[in-house]
């Protein structure tokens, strides 16, 4: 499980490089520059979930709906897709395309696999909150495609940031609802995994995690404070991801193990990436809108 980390770091590390001198850009509505590597974040996952693709193909393939033809090629076909976004991010280069190509991605996700698994066990509560994660990724796309056309697509730039404010608020108060009600399973994205055995506190990590959530998530309903909301919640998740994730990589006995504490390295990263694409969409819709009020008075 070599190439999926090492390719997670290096778009890391380039997609720093790359976004550095964006956050001289963030303004105090964005709450902190964490916000300018929004993107960087998500092309680093993006690269580690393209080598694990590359890696694990022929299992991965046994996810893919059965009734669909080649299902080994559209494994190997994900994982290009997930690479030449993450590199077309990292690069700036061709990003509403690649903006526009990952929301299809994820949504055909959420279409094909984790929705039809949800309806199939509609009173388990962790099937939806996947189906909502998946659908929260291809949301932050459409906020990275809104943020990058805001000047020539203002409008519908401020409809996608729209949007993408009210799914997450919901999704963030869901899945903090989700965390006091089952403090057992690992903080962050929820899932049926209990917490490691060597997390201090486990419940009380979990209920903190529920309850900020459940904070951010109304606070995005309020216009004041919704970019701020967004950001912090994506911190929250990278805080998570460097305190609960990482550790267990390391701490990890055998392949099968690394690759699920990679997994949960990299999808919550994924997570937090998009929360703070979302808050960049909002602060500079938010922007335009005002820009465009105060020529409209002139």
């Amino acid at each position: 499980m070599v190439w999926p980390a090492l390719l997670g770091i290096i778009f890391l590390v380039a997609g720093v490089i790359t976004y550095r001198r964006d956050i001289s850009a963030v303004t105090a509505g964005e709450a902190f520059g964490l916000v300018a590597f929004g993107p960087a974040i998500v092309a680093a996952a993006l690269a580690a979930f393209a080598g694990e693709h590359f890696t694990a193909a022929t299992s991965l393939a046994t996810l893919v709906p059965k009734w669909l033809p080649a299902r080994l090629f559209i494994a190997y076909f994900v994982g290009a897709a997930h690479l030449a976004a993450a590199s077309s991010l990292v690069g700036k280069r061709y990003v509403r395309w690649s903006t526009l190509g990952l929301a299809v991605m994820f949504g055909l996700f959420v279409l094909l696999m984790d929705l039809p698994a949800a309806i199939a066990r509609p009173t388990v509560p962790l099937r939806w909150m996947l189906a909502a994660r998946q659908a929260t990724f291809a949301i932050g796309a459409l906020a990275l495609f809104a943020t990058d056309t805001s000047n020539r697509w203002p409008q519908s730039s401020i409809t996608l940031a729209a949007v993408a404010r009210i799914w997450t608020a919901i999704v963030l108060v869901a899945y903090g609802v989700q965390h006091v009600v089952h403090p057992e399973f690992t903080a962050g994205v929820p899932s049926p995994v209990l917490t490691a055995a060597w997390v201090p506190f486990p419940m009380l990590v979990s209920y903190a995690t529920g309850i900020l959530l459940v904070a951010f998530g109304l606070g995005m309903v309020v216009k004041r404070y919704t970019s701020v909301a967004a950001a912090l919640s994506g911190l929250l998740m990278v805080l998570l991801t460097l305190a609960l994730y990482v550790p267990q990589f390391f701490l990890a006995d055998n392949a099968q193990r690394r690759l699920t504490a990679i997994n949960f390295v990299f999808d919550t990263l994924l997570f937090a990436g998009m929360l703070l694409v979302v808050s960049k969409a909002i602060a500079t819709t938010g922007r335009s809108t005002t820009i465009r009020g105060a020529h409209a008075a002139i």
